[in-house]
Order: structure tokens, then C-alpha cells, then sequence
């Protein structure tokens, strides 16, 4: 199977060591390093004969490709890394594209990856709702758990409350109150969610988890009738409720492999959904997650869950991405993450992104949960640069000020 990944390649000594990667011959690596600073892509899984052609191709336009050495004189599967001007490569597509063996295919590629990289508006489809996502959106979360990691869980302040019927008023009130303060702030998504997934926690019953989020949906859907509301969850009977109850996005950490029978869900109640990667459950995903490449393996990921989706009918204005900061990773595979968030852009989907207090901030700073607010905004700004679209925070305020400066300097 074919695969493209697009390369940023900032300096002649970053682009030296991933010519060096795929093999290329030291003499090639020193002619080509500095032809190789403008768009790069790395094709995997092609012949020696259709990278030769790509190559010859490329020269003809005036730019070039890497090969490694053996397939220059051996017929064999092989990489290798195209480089060009914008035009130069829509220029390729169109020469590839009237080319024999599997490169017409290498050119539809090669042309979508071009267009979805440079997409920069979208429009995500939830129930009657459509969100243009232009700017950064703010995702508020409310946990309505009494062990949320953030330590913001609104059962937790429930605990002393002693009769039943002034506890649920209460907590109607604390949801409203939050919910409002997160809409005026700037939140166009509030995500509820009643069962905690930090790391080494246990699953819920799938009832008890329909009692602590269905009376604030209920109550939030009344008062709010225009906000999306999401609802965290992988549970299909829990989600299916929450649908009977007007929510417009189901979150999901398994990115519906819990329950395949999402699918339908989403598509008959018109739903939308965030598919996102996760490395085992909560309970083991921390117990030494390890990769080969974290980035690649959670394309691959997409590549596969997506591939399902289509097949069960839902469109790309249903679908978001969230690649999973914290949930199976360690601090070097989330920094990695972030750093490479414009290869997630191969899909053309919005990217939904959770940094807002994780661990990894403390893995950095050495800071308590309490004390990462810092760390969550200069980690969302640098997330919004490498192209997030969609924020889930605790702090709307705080978070939707400092995207707003980095989106006007860096966007002007």
C-alpha cells in the first residue's frame, strides 16, 4: 500500500538526515540536501521503477527526488522523498497521471495530500447544527465525575451533600453556571463527560455513567439551545441515549473500535464525531507505550478508522481527528505530536486536540495539576501554529485569549 507523508524541512541539516534515513548515497545526500527546502513528501512503498520515474519526471520540472541507492540499479520496494514548488509538484500530478504502473494512483495521491495540506476553512456537520471552522474553536469540558484528573470533576463537589433533591438542583445550577461562563467566554462546543479515562482508571457501568451526565445535557440543551453539546463517551447504550437526548457530537477515545455500532448511531441521529487514537484502555495505556514512529502509526490508525467510516456512509463534514495527547504516550511521543500536527492534515478534517492540563505539561514544567495553566496555553498556542483547529480546555477564558493573539500575528 502506498503511503505519503508529508516533511517539513526546515534547514539543509534537517533535510541531510532524512535523505540520509532512506538511504541515499552520501554524495547524493550533499547535491540534494539543498534542493530539498520547499514542499517535501515521503512516498513509501513504491517500485525502484516507478521512483525512477518520478524522478526523471521531477527533473524535467526542474527540481529533483531522493531515492536510496539500491533502487537506482535493483527492481525493489523502496521510498523515497519528492521536493518542489507548489506548482512544480501539481505539475508532477499531472505528468504522473498518464504514466504506467501504479503511478496514477502515486499522482491522486500526491494531489490530494497537496490540497488537503493547504485547506484552511471547514465545515463540521452536527445534527441541524454546521460549525465553518475559519479560526480556532474553544471545546469547553465539564466533568461530571468526583475523579476527573483535572480535579475539576463537578461530582466531586457534590460529595457532602446530604438529601438527593437539593444535590441534583445543585449540580443543575453549578452546569448551568459553568456552561454560561464557558459560552461567554467563547465556547462553541461544551464536551460533558461522566466516567474518568485518566490514566489507570476503571471503566463505570454503563447506568451509572447515563445518571451523572443525562440531567446536565438535559438541563444544558434547555438553556442553550444553540450550543453544540458533545458527550464523551465509547459506550454505545450511553451514547444512544444521549442522542435520544438531543447531543450533536459523540466523542469517543476508541474512535468507535469499543463499539462499532456507533456508526449507525452517528449516522442515522445525523451526529458528528471525534475518531480519536488511543493506545490500549485507561487502565494499561501508560503501562510503557512505546513506537517505531508515533505520528506515523497514528496515521496508519486514521488511515484504517476512516477507511470504516466511509464505508458506513458518514461524510467528512461529520468526522474530526484527534490524535490522543496523553492516552498511550510518553512525554517525547506528545511533544513529537505537537510538533507534527500538519502531517494529520493528509485527511483534510479538522484536528481536535486535549492539552489542557495533561500530565506531559508537568512532565516539562514539574508542576501540579493545579499549576499548568501556563503550560496549557504556550501549549496551545504552539498546537494552533502547527495547525489545530479544535481546543478541549478547562480554562475558556484564558485559552481563547491567547489563541486570539497568536492567530491575529500569526495569520496576518
Amino acid at each position: 500500500m502506498i503511503r505519503i507523508i508529508p516533511l517539513k524541512i526546515e534547514s539543509e541539516a534537517k533535510a541531510k538526515r532524512l535523505l540520509a534515513s532512506i538511504g541515499v548515497s552520501r554524495q547524493g545526500v550533499k547535491i540534494l540536501a539543498p534542493k530539498s527546502l520547499p514542499l517535501a513528501f515521503r512516498i513509501d512503498g513504491i517500485s525502484s521503477v516507478e521512483a525512477n520515474i518520478i524522478k526523471q519526471n521531477l527533473l524535467s520540472l526542474g527540481t529533483d527526488s531522493a531515492i536510496e541507492k539500491d533502487a537506482l540499479i535493483k527492481r525493489i520496494k523502496t521510498k523515497t522523498i519528492i521536493f518542489g514548488s507548489l506548482n512544480q509538484l501539481k505539475r508532477l500530478c499531472k505528468k504522473l497521471n498518464n504514466q504506467p504502473f501504479g503511478l496514477r494512483e502515486v499522482s491522486t495521491e500526491i494531489s490530494t495530500c497537496l490540497n488537503n495540506l493547504f485547506k484552511k476553512e471547514f465545515i463540521f456537520k452536527a445534527r441541524d447544527k454546521v460549525l465553518k471552522i475559519k479560526e480556532a474553536v474553544i471545546c469547553g469540558i465539564i466533568n461530571l465525575t468526583p475523579d476527573s484528573f483535572s480535579q475539576d470533576g463537578l461530582l466531586k463537589e457534590m460529595q457532602n451533600a446530604r438529601q438527593s433533591a437539593g444535590r441534583a438542583g445543585k449540580m443543575k445550577s453549578l452546569v448551568l453556571k459553568k456552561a454560561g461562563e464557558m459560552i461567554k467566554n467563547g465556547a462553541k462546543i461544551i464536551d460533558l463527560g461522566g466516567e474518568s479515562t485518566r490514566p489507570f482508571s476503571r471503566a463505570i457501568k454503563e447506568e451509572e455513567e447515563i445518571r451523572r451526565v443525562m440531567p446536565a445535557l438535559k438541563a444544558i440543551r434547555k438553556e442553550f439551545k444553540k450550543i453544540i453539546i458533545s458527550l464523551d463517551t465509547y459506550k454505545y447504550k450511553v451514547a444512544k441515549v444521549g442522542a435520544e437526548e438531543g447531543v450533536d457530537i459523540i466523542n469517543d477515545i476508541t474512535a468507535f473500535n469499543h463499539s462499532p455500532r456507533m456508526a449507525s448511531l452517528i449516522k442515522n441521529y445525523k451526529l458528528g464525531c471525534v475518531l480519536m487514537h488511543m493506545k490500549g484502555s485507561p487502565a494499561t495505556m501508560q503501562v510503557n507505550p512505546s513506537y517505531t514512529d508515533v505520528v506515523e502509526e497514528i496515521i496508519d490508525f486514521f488511515g484504517e478508522r476512516l477507511k470504516f467510516f466511509k464505508g458506513e456512509g458518514l461524510t467528512d463534514e461529520q468526522i474530526v481527528i484527534d490524535p490522543g495527547i496523553g492516552f498511550g504516550k510518553r512525554l517525547e511521543d506528545n511533544i513529537k505530536i505537537i510538533n507534527e500536527l500538519y502531517k494529520f492534515k493528509i485527511f483534510g478534517l479538522p484536528l481536535f486536540l486535549g492539552l489542557s492540563r495533561k500530565s506531559f505539561i508537568a512532565g516539562v514544567l514539574n508542576v501540579q495539576v493545579g499549576e499548568r495553566l501556563t503550560g496549557t496555553i504556550a501549549a496551545s498556542c504552539c498546537a494552533l501554529i502547527k495547525g489545530a483547529n479544535i481546543l478541549r480546555v478547562h480554562d475558556t477564558k484564558e485559552i481563547r485569549e491567547a489563541v486570539k493573539i497568536t492567530s491575529h500575528i500569526f495569520n496576518n
